[in-house]
């Protein structure tokens, strides 16, 4: 059949052609670059470019054989298929470490970048995630993943005090924990299984010291446990850097403590209580890992600390959260320079950029005055809303997206 002849097949070619363009436009806007923030937060300008070799969430999955996966809940909703880009890199490793990825974070402060950082912490760091299991996060066993990877992330919120809901909790492939997560005494409500834990080492320590005397005397440890480093500073790269090698911390505030059990290391006795809640801000860091005698060694992550055993979120990752899901009202204040999504946010967006399905316990609710700040709280104290978090917004996020039917929000 030859070409079409005629003024009305010309005309019905051209409004193809125009159609097309129409929705090479649309699409092309639904999935852009996302706006950088406003001045006056911890970066200038964030660009929302991602510079270093292509990457996949190698380890993730996004299965068909969920009966509802949260990811066909995104594509059905306007406002979140536009902010969701579950291609987004969800952990830093050192195959992605390549000057052009130096040149592009050092524009930009902790967490979301390394600007003012040593170039030569970083890349010491970095070179030792070369395992196989530091790109991925579902690898701790080598065993294949469920059809439906189903996670939950447990908060510390004082709604799963009497909640009953330990059972629920440990029937999900994989269990997400972080700072201070008590569990016994309260194994009725929040189970007792722990594949991840997340922290930054200023929430970690600041746990260690504030909760130790209700439970929290210790990180979570275990041979098929993996830990989820924060990097909000250049001591999580340090500390991190220690426990792949076993050695004590060379530097900084953490100086002289042991990540992990090395021989001829012992635990010394902890340092006095902080004022600070176990989230303040950095000038007051110096204080944690310190008395007046000098450093104190602590022993964290357990004899089996290989570098298969530690995970490193993207700065890139974290920048994404903070500009698509929280983009607080904070950045814009004299407080701007300290605002950062919490710990908890942190570690529910990354297991709603890695499972099928998730669910999410301990987590604020529009209800929170009705219960204690934690559950492993013996007398109600009330939540505080601490400036370096915007947890207001985050309550609002989680609502949404339980709305949403991307997130399941456990609520009482």
């Amino acid at each position: 059949m030859g070409p079409p002849r005629g003024p009305l097949c010309w005309l019905l070619l051209l409004l193809t052609a125009a159609c097309s363009g129409i929705l090479l436009a649309l699409y092309s806007s639904a999935v852009g670059p996302y706006p950088g923030p406003r001045s006056g937060a911890r970066n200038a300008t964030w660009s929302g470019t991602f510079f270093g070799r292509e990457v996949s969430n190698a380890g993730t999955r996004k299965s068909p054989h969920c009966r509802h996966p949260l990811s066909l809940a995104i594509q059905k909703h306007p406002h979140f298929r536009a902010l969701f880009n579950l291609s987004t890199p969800v952990l830093l490793s050192g195959g992605l470490f390549a000057r052009e990825l130096w040149d592009s974070l050092s524009q930009y402060k902790a967490p979301y970048g390394w600007q003012g950082l040593s170039f030569q912490a970083i890349n010491s760091t970095l070179s030792l995630l070369n395992d196989s299991e530091s790109s991925k996060l579902f690898a701790a066993s080598g065993k294949p993943l469920p059809n439906c990877v189903r996670c939950a992330v447990v908060g510390n919120g004082g709604i799963l005090n009497g909640s009953r809901q330990g059972l629920n909790i440990d029937a999900h492939d994989y269990v997400f924990r972080l700072n201070g997560a008590v569990i016994k005494g309260f194994e009725k409500d929040v189970g007792t299984k722990t594949s991840f834990y997340g922290f930054t080492v200023n929430t970690m320590k600041n746990s260690l010291i504030s909760y130790g005397n209700l439970g929290f005397t210790s990180v979570p440890q275990g041979q098929d446990l993996r830990y989820i480093f924060i990097p909000s500073d250049i001591r999580d790269y340090v500390m991190l850097r220690s426990a792949i090698l076993g050695v004590p911390v060379p530097e900084g505030p953490d100086r002289g403590d042991s990540p992990a059990r090395t021989a001829g290391t012992a635990a010394g006795p902890a340092p006095p209580p902080s004022a600070c809640s176990p989230t303040c801000p950095t000038t007051a860091r110096a204080a944690l890992s310190t008395s007046s005698t000098g450093p104190r060694p602590q022993t964290y992550f357990g004899p089996e600390a290989s570098a298969g055993k530690f995970k490193l979120l993207h700065p890139h990752f974290i920048g994404y959260l903070r500009e698509r899901f929280l983009k607080s009202k904070l950045m814009n204040t004299n407080f701007g320079d300290l605002y950062m999504p919490s710990t908890g946010a942190l570690m529910l967006l990354t297991a709603l950029h890695t499972c099928d399905q998730v669910s999410a316990y301990g987590f604020i609710t529009s209800n929170y005055w009705k219960f204690s700040d934690h559950y492993f709280e013996r007398i109600k104290k009330p939540l505080i809303f601490y400036v370096n978090h915007d947890l207001s917004l985050e309550a609002t996020l989680w609502k949404d997206l339980h709305k949403a039917g991307i997130l399941r929000l456990y609520q009482r």
